[in-house]
């Protein structure tokens, strides 16, 4: 299934350890446009994308900076579309947790945070109320996950064990975790292996490759001045499915976690490993012992 991530905010205010929000914010800024997507644009967009997309409020910041997420969300449902969210649930008050709750979301994934501070997440009790409300609203396929070790007072809410996601380089665009070394040859996305369909939409209407592409390296267009399908016409997008077989082009996808050698990409084993990696992509696999069931 085609799956577009939409960020709704540029410029992330959790600033979380494993998420390389300077340098986006850097790229985005080169490119212009609104730091936050307005309802209006959204809409326009929403018209544009196939009813048979997923949607993720995710993308590269929390989906409730942005003021209007809620009523994204509920819009987006009202049409049609397979929704999904992941949120730090910053900027989200109970008002939206009441609202949202009734929407059968494919997975809502709750970023917790950790005493280590990988996640700038304030515990407060402001938050401990608001954390004990989503457990007790039953929103369907909630689950959590966490960078490090829960804080007791998180812990003692949840009353169940998380494990640890393994925080990764985002393809060479963070400095403090190693990138891993540059893959030769014939090459795959473990998540989409050469479809490439799993996007990012930022505030302006741009549409980046992926969740990896912090730096902007591979936009595809722009669904405010173009239509949907002309995003896999385009000549960005030709150059990186051209560059998973020419070692020659310098795309995102040779320094990839989420990347592998044509060869192991076959292998029935390598395939059954990463089913559904396209979360793993955000570094959010828990485990199903932290599913919350309605």
């Amino acid at each position: 299934m085609n799956t577009i991530d939409i960020t709704t905010s540029v410029g992330c205010s959790v600033r979380c350890e494993f998420c390389p929000q300077d340098k986006l914010i850097q790229a985005y800024q080169s490119r212009g446009g609104a730091r936050q997507m307005t309802f209006a644009a959204y809409r326009e967009i929403l018209r544009k994308i196939p009813p048979d997309t997923a949607l993720d409020f995710s993308g590269m910041a929390e989906p409730w900076l942005n003021p209007d997420c809620t009523e994204m969300l509920l819009h987006a449902h009202e049409r049609g579309y397979e929704v999904a969210a992941f949120t730090t649930t910053v900027g989200m008050n109970e008002a939206d947790v009441e609202r949202i709750k009734s929407i059968p979301f494919r997975r809502f994934v709750v970023h917790l945070p950790d005493t280590e501070r990988y996640s700038r997440i304030e515990v407060s009790d402001v938050y401990l109320k608001k954390l004990a409300n989503i457990i007790g609203s039953a929103i369907p396929n909630c689950e959590f996950m966490t960078m490090g070790t829960l804080p007791r007072e998180v812990a003692a809410i949840l009353g169940r064990r998380i494990r640890r996601t393994r925080m990764m380089s985002r393809a060479g665009n963070l400095t403090n975790i190693r990138a891993p070394k540059r893959l030769a040859g014939q090459i795959r996305c473990r998540s989409c292996g050469d479809s490439l369909n799993h996007n990012i939409l930022l505030p302006n209407g741009d549409v980046v490759l992926c969740c990896m592409d912090y730096g902007l390296k591979h936009v595809l267009g722009n669904l405010l001045s173009s239509d949907y399908r002309e995003l896999f016409e385009s000549a960005a997008f030709k150059r990186v499915q051209a560059g998973l077989d020419d070692d020659s082009f310098d795309i995102l996808c040779r320094y990839c976690e989420n990347a592998s050698s044509l060869e192991e990409y076959k292998r029935p084993e390598m395939k059954k490993k990463f089913v559904n990696l396209r979360n793993l992509l955000k570094s959010l696999m828990p485990s199903e012992e932290n599913r919350v069931q309605p």
